[in-house]
């Protein structure tokens, strides 16, 4: 059987190299590719019995790519990806009032040699997990219940399975992580409401809508969109409100889920009332506030936060597997660099990362304020204004490659921990 860690030479043995990860999402099967790639033994637990499947469309762009195409799955994603082919804004009596043309966007991003693939989280999350199955230890069905360290290692209680213990741990478990909670303290200290709630389901293609389409019905600080999924099989449903004081409910609690959105969104028009009719049997609802995590520091003692549980950008900017990806490869990196140091380690993984993090954490407010207006000029300027901008931007940006092409491409912001990493992205 094919190993993807065979051809990598492993690190000098030295100290901190069992390692334990919690979240089998995108963090932590990347960190624990690359950990066990340079001679580390990862385990990986999770509280899903099983890998989380469906979800929501995510982006792999950046130095992501790079990463993706060092662990040698960009051409899986590539072809797992969704396609789009069109946006269409669209009224309360199903007439078309807008449209935006994404076959010109992905032409113009190729003009650019900018590679990026737009892939369900579960589509991913499932690449990841093939990939390393194999050779890391999966543990599913259970979490983390305590933490004790000391300065030779942390002690872990798991909620069904015991206790082991462990030379680092690392948080790779989402924004509402419970390592992060353990060892920093409540969420509330570091979580930054954004103002918007968000839900996503999948459910049968009953409007046999063409993968290559997205529908998006909107009214003031409210919107609706649908698109096809699985070769036009399933449809994914997106729910976004504009909630300026946080609700307060049972993360776990889906019927809970059930009943907020079907109580904000009662009374819409479109398909709102049949899609929550849908949504009462959806098998992978998913609710939850749009949020930032801000920390001053990721690391404390053997612990570390990888993705977003130590950073997460908010899921409106489509940036939080992109930057885990990346996290997980620089975070591996660094341990490898020294040699197991995790003191050293963390510091140089922060040093590293903190800022790419701090650009992508600025997008958010804007994107939500695009996505839903809380007036109905703003809803106007979205639907019937925005479409009519399109494409002359377009024609600027390939202008503007054409004119100044040493702005096509910029240095990695990677360093090169032995695996030959491109110059540019």
């Amino acid at each position: 059987m094919f190993s993807p860690f065979k051809k990598q030479t492993t690190i000098m043995r030295s100290k901190n190299t069992t390692i334990l990860i919690s979240g089998a999402s995108i963090a932590g099967p990347t960190l624990a590719y690359w950990l066990k790639r340079y001679g580390f033994t990862p385990t990986v637990i999770e509280r899903a019995p099983q890998l989380r499947a469906g979800g929501y469309p995510v982006d792999v762009r950046y130095e992501a790519v790079q990463v993706a195409k060092l662990m040698g799955i960009w051409p899986r994603l590539q072809q797992e990806q969704t396609t789009l082919g069109e946006i269409s804004f669209v009224n309360e009596r199903h007439q078309r009032i807008g449209r935006v043309n994404l076959q010109a966007v992905r032409k113009s991003l190729e003009a650019l040699d900018v590679d990026v693939v737009e892939i369900m989280r579960g589509d991913l999350a499932k690449a990841l997990y093939e990939l390393t199955k194999d050779e890391v230890e999966y543990c599913f069905g259970d979490s983390i219940q305590e933490l004790r360290q000391d300065e030779a290692g942390v002690d872990v209680t798991f909620e069904r399975g015991g206790s082991r213990r462990f030379d680092l741990v690392v948080g790779a478990d989402g924004l509402h992580s419970i390592v992060r909670t353990l060892v920093f303290g409540d969420e509330a200290h570091f979580e930054r409401y954004c103002g918007y709630q968000v839900g996503v389901f999948t459910t049968d293609n009953y409007l046999g809508l063409g993968e290559a389409s997205i529908q998006m019905y909107g009214v003031p600080g409210k919107l609706v969109a649908v698109r096809s999924t699985r070769g036009n099989q399933v449809l994914a449903a997106f729910f976004l409100f504009k909630q300026p004081a946080k609700l307060r409910y049972d993360y776990h609690d889906v019927a809970q889920h059930k009943q907020l959105l079907a109580e904000v969104f009662a009374g819409e028009a479109w398909e709102v009332p049949r899609l929550l009719e849908h949504m009462q049997t959806a098998p992978d609802l998913y609710v939850d506030a749009v949020s930032q995590i801000r920390m001053e520091r990721w690391s404390h003692g053997r612990a570390v936060l990888l993705g977003d549980a130590g950073y997460c950008p908010a899921l409106l900017t489509g940036q939080g597997s992109t930057l885990a990806m990346m996290g997980a490869y620089i975070l591996a990196g660094e341990l490898k660099v020294a040699l197991g140091d995790h003191k050293l380690a963390f510091a140089q993984y922060e040093q590293a990362f903190r800022p790419v993090v701090r650009q992508e954490q600025k997008k958010a407010g804007p994107i939500a304020r695009f996505l839903v207006p809380a007036t109905p000029l703003g809803l106007w300027v979205k639907t019937h204004l925005f479409p009519l901008l399109v494409p002359p931007m377009l024609v600027a940006i390939e202008r503007g490659r054409r004119l100044l092409p040493m702005f096509s491409s910029r240095p990695s912001r990677l360093k090169d921990y032995g695996n030959v990493l491109p110059f540019q992205v």
